[in-house]
């Protein structure tokens, strides 16, 4: 079947109501988006293997003025790679360079009346169009044959909301093909740059910026790509990077400036992926000026994505996909293990969070449908009902392997009674609270196109909370999974669609965990294999490309795409195939790299475009820090924690997320926020069921399990909390005693509780953050040092009251703000005290806006100067700052109410001298 043949068929799966009636024609609302026509064209998302065309993505294209980008369009809608562009006020314009072009067509769906472009070809005005006259073919202008070579061409809006789909460049490219700097399709930009766009003189695009550290990253299929640029006296160095390697120095700096001057060729690059180029501003500073690329290879990632997606899409909806098979297996075993119970806490932050969530859960138990209210939308409790379920019963069930609460007991019974019976009366192993019919694909507007997340976003939900329940020792749990998920494995009506509709790819995890359970089985496995794992997104995924992430091609992007990568991790373990454990490696470096602010949080979230290292910080709903993304964030890297144990790292990443966002997330009675606000105020915490609050509650419960792992030959310290552990090693019980105060103080005490004499390491982590080597010692003497960003490794045979000490630095340091959300006139630093983030609490300043109408701090002094003014107050982690009495510190995590910032600004003005 061709390109064309597959998306016709992909077409007709998704715009089919369940009456058969296909949509056409309508105005459709998808996750607050309104699209005009729907439906319009159905051969629209169609791609040409002619060899003398090339489609242009409207993310290829440069762009001025206002214009509005939607990246998270249902692929039913027609649009060629479910994205789409439009100005949204006079003059707003957008350009493009076709090389070795004899024409072109711009496509786009209908608009309004009244909608009108001038368009304009090397800088003269070619014709004026009516936007709302497109043929049926979507082409909305055809400039019909040119001369052949290079030609520039401007869309300028004169009126309406201009939308660009796609163009159709005809020509077969003869050589290299220029890319602009402009194009955000290949180009991402840190926010340093300043841009000047193609206009109707230019043939080019400018960036250019002066501060170290910002950097460009270019993705390119090209085996050979050059660079063009200006340079002049005041030019710099710029580092140059192929693939996360330094391969050269770039010298912009000249005596004779010169304009478009090749600054580096790269030749040999590995032509069977997208590589990435990334260049720079080193150290020093000094001008970087670049005007575009050229490359041998046009291969737009975005395009081969979608292109991709909808053949192995096909694939599925034709039951062609193949898993391997158990007897090629072969299972990884973790060299470390959580203590699934046998641990208590004791006095600190651990237990303070851990209680309040049992209050939360509590207060629950006592209202209607677990609940304050209904949200607005009644998605949460009418149309997301097992979730509900599941939120009750991970809350519950996790508490209970650690404390013994005597109504959680019961209520999980209450539960589960409820879910049997449902199973029982389908008869066939189906268990959710609505029909199996409802797997089917929805074509509702917002909010019941959220029906689309019952089999996936709800059943993921559920199954977490029946396998928390079973660990609790619920094992009715477990005998309602296994046969549930024996009718799933089966469920071939829907199986082919479940990566269609609202964030499929959410689903993946439910599989993958219950193969991982005491009722697993192969095909758990092999489900994911057929119908969520898609090749291209495993190779996109090992290569670290964040494409990959930010613009996910089925429905929308969001952090929930790293459940998927914990449930890749999963299906490594229990199959030992490698590209598994790439991909969710290649994953976490997209995540760490490019979507996570200093302090920790997780920038991708769904509905607006997250651009790399954009790290937006502005209090918009979805533009922030959603709770949930750092949760999945804690479940990968404790994944990786077990199979590499003594890599600090990840449990560094825990320890971050944890303290700043998760336990920030929490308010004082146990409500959970869904948002994680650096700047203003906190956000408000809900008992309404939303997905932060399922995720959130789940982890309270599992936190006794964060803070040590278990291996053959010992315990692993991970996380400093006053608590004890009880586990076996070897015949012998062995008891662990963790006195701390930690994070308001460093001192730790470990106490040794053993009957008789145990042989055994115990290995404790020295955190990255005390950036200089900690003494150990061992009953008041001093046994060893440990490394910062290691585990050191006391090996030797432990009596009953040993001790070891160690005392780890609480010492100050910064880290600079690179992201989009800057402050003018000065530059933005997140302040941290240990692990924590820090809160900078006082009055926002009125005249100093991170974002319209939303006010921060700046303060007229360096970073360096800031931290020599910090003074103790007696009380618990709050510091005053000298010479500012209205300011102080706090931890974010312990701040519930008030203003603060976490990114204070900084100005360093000259100071005249006497």
């Amino acid at each position: 079947m061709n390109d064309k043949a597959v998306t016709i068929v992909i077409f007709i799966m998704c715009c089919f109501l369940l009456n058969g009636e296909l949509l056409l024609g309508q105005q459709v609302e998808y996750a607050g988006v309104k699209i005009e026509d729907a439906g319009h064209r159905k051969n629209a998302a169609t791609y040409s293997d002619n060899a003398d065309e090339r489609k242009i993505n409207d993310t290829e294209l440069t762009y001025s003025g206002n214009w509005e980008f939607n990246r998270l369009l249902p692929r039913s809608n027609g649009y060629f790679c479910n994205t789409r562009s439009f100005a949204k006020s006079e003059g707003a314009s957008a350009s493009y360079l076709f090389t070795d072009c004899v024409g072109f067509a711009w496509h786009a769906m209908p608009a309004p009346n009244g909608t009108k472009a001038d368009l304009y070809v090397d800088g003269r005005k070619f014709s004026s169009i009516d936007c709302a006259k497109v043929g049926s073919d979507g082409v909305l202008f055809d400039s019909g044959v040119l001369k052949k070579g290079s030609h520039t061409l401007v869309i300028v809006a004169v009126s309406g909301a201009v939308e660009i789909d796609f163009l159709v460049a005809r020509g077969k490219a003869a050589g290299p093909v220029r890319i602009d700097v402009g194009n955000r399709s290949f180009i991402q930009i840190t926010a340093g740059f300043k841009e000047t766009p193609m206009n109707l003189k230019a043939a080019s695009s400018l960036i250019e910026t002066k501060e170290p550290g910002e950097e460009w990253e270019l993705y390119t299929k090209g085996a050979e790509v050059k660079g063009f640029g200006n340079t002049g006296p005041d030019g710099g160095i710029m580092h140059l990077y192929v693939n996360g390697t330094k391969v050269k120095d770039v010298n912009f700096k000249s005596s004779r400036p010169e304009s478009g001057r090749l600054l580096f060729e790269l030749r040999d690059l590995p032509a069977e992926r997208f590589n990435a180029i990334k260049g720079v501003v080193g150290t020093q500073g000094g001008r970087i000026s670049l005007n575009y690329f050229t490359t041998n290879d046009p291969s737009c990632l975005i395009i081969e994505m979608n292109r991709k997606t909808d053949a192995e899409i096909a694939q599925m909806a034709r039951h062609e996909r193949t898993a391997s098979v158990p007897e090629t297996w072969h299972p990884i075993s973790l060299q470390a293990r959580f203590p699934v119970n046998g641990v208590r806490l004791e006095d600190g932050v651990f237990k303070t969070i851990f209680d309040r969530n049992i209050h939360y859960l509590k207060e629950c138990l006592n209202k209607p449908n677990w609940v304050d209210a209904k949200d607005a939308d009644r998605i949460w409790i009418d149309i997301l009902y097992a979730s509900n379920e599941g939120r009750m019963l991970g809350g519950m069930g996790h508490t209970l392997r650690y404390v013994d609460v005597p109504e959680f007991h019961k209520a999980i019974d209450d539960i589960l009674e409820q879910i049997d019976r449902r199973q029982y009366a389908n008869g066939n192993g189906y268990l959710m609270p609505y029909g199996s019919s409802n797997y089917k694909l929805s074509m509702e507007t917002w909010p019941g196109i959220m029906r689309d997340e019952q089999k996936n976003y709800d059943r993921a939900m559920l199954t977490k909370g029946l396998l928390a329940a079973g660990l609790a020792g619920h094992n009715k749990a477990y005998q309602l999974l296994r046969p549930f998920y024996d009718w799933f494995n089966h469920a071939e009506e829907y199986l082919p669609i479940m990566l269609l509709g609202s964030m499929g790819i959410q689903g993946s995890i439910a599989g993958a965990m219950v193969y991982h359970s005491l009722v697993g089985m192969p095909e758990d496995i092999q489900t994911n294999m057929k119908y969520y794992d898609m090749d291209w997104w495993l190779r996109a995924l090992a290569h670290g490309i964040p494409e990959a992430a930010w613009r996910f091609t089925l429905n929308r992007p969001h952090n929930y795409l790293l459940t998927s990568v914990c449930a890749l991790f999963d299906i490594y373990l229990a199959t030992g195939e490698m590209r598994y454990l790439d991909a969710s490696l290649g994953a976490w470096k997209i995540y760490h790299d490019y979507f996570q602010i200093p302090g920790g949080g997780i920038s991708l979230c769904e509905h607006f475009e997250c651009k790399p290292k954009s790290y937006k910080l502005t209090n918009l709903p979805n533009n922030i820090y959603e709770t949930c993304g750092s949760v999945f964030w804690i479940d990968l890297n404790h994944r990786f924690l077990q199979l590499w144990p003594e890599k600090e790292s990840y449990a560094a990443e825990i320890e971050k997320s944890l303290y700043n966002v998760v336990f920030a997330a929490q308010a004082e009675d146990g409500k959970i926020r869904y948002f994680n606000q650096v700047n203003g105020g906190k956000y408000p915490s809900f008992c309404y069921n939303t997905c932060c609050e399922i995720q959130g509650t789940a982890l309270y419960g599992m936190l006794p399990q964060y803070i040590y792992s278990i291996a053959e030959d010992g315990i692993y310290v991970n996380q400093f909390s006053a608590s004890e552990i009880q586990f076996s090693q070897g015949m012998d019980t062995v008891r662990v005693l963790m006195k701390t105060k930690f994070p308001y103080d460093g001192a730790i005490e470990l106490q040794l509780k053993s009957p008789i004499p145990t042989q055994m390491k115990i290995r404790i982590r020295i955190p990255e953050w005390a950036k200089q080597s900690v003494w150990l010692e061992v009953n008041d003497k001093r046994f060893m040092k440990g490394k910062p960003g290691k585990y050191v490794s006391l090996d030797r045979t432990w009596k009953d009251g040993d001790r070891i000490i160690l005392n780890l630095p609480m010492t100050w340091r910064i880290e600079k703000y690179m992201g989009e959300t800057r402050i003018e006139g000065a530059t933005r630093y997140a302040i941290f005290y240990g692990p924590m983030l820090m809160a900078l609490k006082g009055p926002m300043m009125p005249d100093v806006l991170q974002a319209e109408n939303e006010p921060s701090v700046k303060l007229a002094m360096p970073p360096e100067a800031f931290l020599r003014k910090i003074k103790p107050t007696g009380n618990l982690c709050t510091f005053s700052i000298d010479g500012l009495p209205e300011y102080s510190l706090c931890p974010y995590f312990s701040l519930q109410e008030g203003s603060f910032t976490c990114f204070p600004g900084f100005s360093s003005p000259d100071i005249p001298s006497e």
